[in-house]
């Protein structure tokens, strides 16, 4: 049975578009959710739906003025100019106006003497890896800053450039062209008004159980939730509609000899920790299922329109692995990155010890993380061959050949 691309296309325009942003903890999580547990059920899983706190976030709106320069009394002179802001996931909401200064280094951000009290614009060297949360940056802007601006890399601005729950620094980004203005208006004064409120939610997981007649089993597994403001078509409608083709594909078929766990997880784009909130729960709550795990196969922006399809390949045995790359080499257009055999296998499920396909295409060109994360970007045969793809092998991995290599 082969991958119906109607069925397929169908999951991701209903989650992408029909539902839209999916944050999890928003009414939006909570359609997916839904959607996900009743097909699974209809396929015949057994279905189990975790739940876990999570924080949540809500916005309404934000506003950034460029005002005239500081006078003596604090005050600034000058008719305003408005700049287009993208509140920061978990950003409080705020009135804030200071004096604007622009921060290039660690060293500066730590140690400048005229920082304090002031709107720090981060760039350069002071800006990366800002989205993991609670980092000794972010914990300095705390100490320093009345508010901190982002500058992305491009004229797309992510909802993730920070994404900390408990940052008490309101926190905007904006786009490259808008950073540069800020920055040669550094001395002046702006203000900042932010609308918008966090608090704690449920987030959940959904797993679709199909056993096998030995014990054991392989994972497919795929994130459900998105990024704030992001209708998420690549990332990850695309993942979550393949593992729901999946499932119906491969549920209509006997002699499995190990099992399938069908596996979406929610808490992806929350990030204080390595993995993600979701997986994390998984792992914790589920150590029988982890500990009968064969494999695992993920779905993470896959079926672009834009991007070559591609796999990488961690942490199998060697017999196992040549019977994986056998399948594999059917499908020649597919990248297939095999890591060195000492890397440790690792998705964003974090199963760690598990070995790992990982299909993940390369998102340098994809606008993931914001409202540019369309449907638009996918294509209908490209998901339809990845989830063939994804097929091959789990059928190789639940055969009573791929069972007796691992």
């Amino acid at each position: 049975m082969d991958a119906s691309k109607e069925r397929v296309w169908n999951h991701a325009r209903l989650l992408s578009e029909e539902i839209g942003p999916r944050l999890s903890g928003t009414p939006g999580a909570e359609r997916a959710v839904a959607h996900i547990a009743e097909h699974l059920g209809k396929c015949g899983a057994q279905i189990e739906v975790q739940d876990f706190p999570c924080p949540s976030w809500e916005h309404e709106s934000t506003e950034l003025t460029l005002l005239g320069p500081s006078t003596s009394l604090g005050t600034s002179a000058g008719s305003g100019e408005a700049l287009p802001a993208l509140a920061q996931t978990f950003t409080e909401a705020c009135e804030v106006e200071a004096e604007l200064v622009g921060v290039s280094t660690w060293h500066e951000l730590e140690f400048a003497p005229d920082l304090d009290g002031k709107v720090l614009v981060l760039h350069g060297d002071a800006a990366p890896w800002l989205a993991l949360d609670r980092n000794p940056t972010l914990l300095t802007v705390e100490e320093r800053g009345a508010a901190l601006i982002l500058i992305s890399p491009d004229e797309t601005v992510s909802s993730k450039l920070t994404r900390d729950p408990r940052l008490s620094v309101p926190s905007v980004g904006v786009a490259q062209s808008v950073g540069r203005k800020l920055l040669e208006n550094q001395g002046k004064r702006v203000r900042l008004k932010i609308r918008a409120r966090r608090f704690g939610s449920t987030a959940h997981n959904v797993i679709g159980r199909f056993p096998g007649e030995e014990e054991g089993h392989i994972v497919v597994a795929a994130h459900h939730d998105t990024a704030a403001y992001s209708p998420g078509g690549t990332d990850n409608a695309s993942g979550a509609s393949v593992l729901l083709e999946l499932c119906e594909m491969l549920s209509a078929e006997s002699g499995r000899k190990l099992g399938i766990h069908f596996v979406t997880y929610g808490g992806h784009e929350y990030g204080r920790h390595k993995s993600n909130l979701g997986s994390v729960q998984y792992v914790r709550h589920h150590p029988d299922d982890v500990a009968q795990a064969r494999g695992i196969l993920e779905g993470d922006v896959v079926g672009t329109a834009v991007s070559t399809p591609r796999v990488r390949v961690a942490g199998w045995p060697p017999r196992q692995k040549e019977g994986v790359l056998w399948v594999l080499r059917r499908f020649p257009r597919f990248d297939v990155d095999v890591r060195a055999q000492t890397e440790p296998p690792h998705t964003g499920l974090g199963l760690t010890g598990v070995p790992a396909l990982a299909f993940v295409s390369r998102w340098s060109n994809i606008p993931i993380h914001t409202a540019q994360d369309t449907l638009d970007l996918l294509s209908p045969d490209e998901l339809a061959f990845c989830t063939d793809v994804m097929a091959a092998v789990v059928r190789y991995l639940t055969s009573a050949e791929g069972a007796r290599v691992a």
